[in-house]
């Protein structure tokens, strides 16, 4: 009788690691769920970050470090000499500091595999307290579209029709990378989102510069994103997600 009650002692005990094993491998990997715009116009795949680390970096990323789960372009690219356009920080160290991007509205900062996406209010917020917080924290930054700040979503233009994607943060707190499967406005595609749920939401490059991949969640093979990818080579930043 003893014997049987260590086995099976034993055998819920392995059970238990075993699921809670499995958690710590789901919560250190990304979820992948597709769904769809309230406009009709577009489905939209949903990249949950979990318990991943979100990275900002001016090095192309090794397709090859299994450690990176999802690479994305961040901020725009200038036309001119392919360089990062508006303010930025990588890993505490400023870029381009006299050269703040007044069009853009929003900004991202990401803190210790972390982010909090942010309206700058066109750049008047971007002061040197809040940039020295930043360096002193070894933390990135970047400039990007303001889309939807705390549930309000941003006034656009009427523009062209594209391909969109975007880092959003939900109201239930979860972060994700977000991308369209059709052509749609920034309107549109910033109106969808918060019909999804997303509560705070910065745009990324897209366009020539689109390209972007993440490893399958199922089985670890790359998942190629975006449509275009001719301007690929000249990519001056990328989103990371890692392990």
């Amino acid at each position: 009788m003893m014997k049987r009650i260590v086995i099976a002692v034993v055998l819920i005990a392995f059970g238990l690691w075993g699921f809670t094993l499995l958690n710590d491998t789901k919560k250190n990997s990304l979820t992948v769920e597709q769904k769809t715009g309230a406009s009709g116009l577009s489905n939209y795949t949903v990249i949950y970050k979990n318990s991943t680390k979100i990275d900002f970096e001016i090095t192309r990323p090794d397709i090859k470090d299994t450690g990176i789960l999802l690479c994305i372009p961040g901020a725009f690219t200038t036309l001119d000499n392919y360089v990062i356009d508006g303010l930025y920080i990588c890993k505490g160290t400023v870029g381009n500091k006299d050269k703040i991007n007044r069009t853009l509205g929003g900004g991202i900062k990401i803190i210790n595999g972390e982010c909090i996406i942010f309206h700058t209010n066109y750049g008047k917020l971007l002061t040197d307290s809040l940039l020295n917080s930043i360096e002193t924290q070894k933390g990135s930054f970047f400039q990007q579209i303001w889309m939807i700040d705390n549930g309000k979503i941003a006034g656009f233009a009427e523009d062209v029709l594209t391909y969109r994607r975007g880092i959003g943060i939900f109201k239930n707190g979860k972060t994700a990378i977000i991308e369209s499967i059709s052509p749609v406005n920034l309107k549109t595609f910033a109106t969808d989102l918060l019909g999804l749920g997303v509560q705070n939401l910065i745009y990324t490059d897209m366009g020539s510069w689109d390209e972007g991949w993440y490893r399958n969640p199922d089985n670890g093979n790359i998942t190629s994103m975006g449509n275009s990818h001719t301007q690929t080579a000249k990519q001056s930043n990328w989103v990371v997600l890692r392990k």
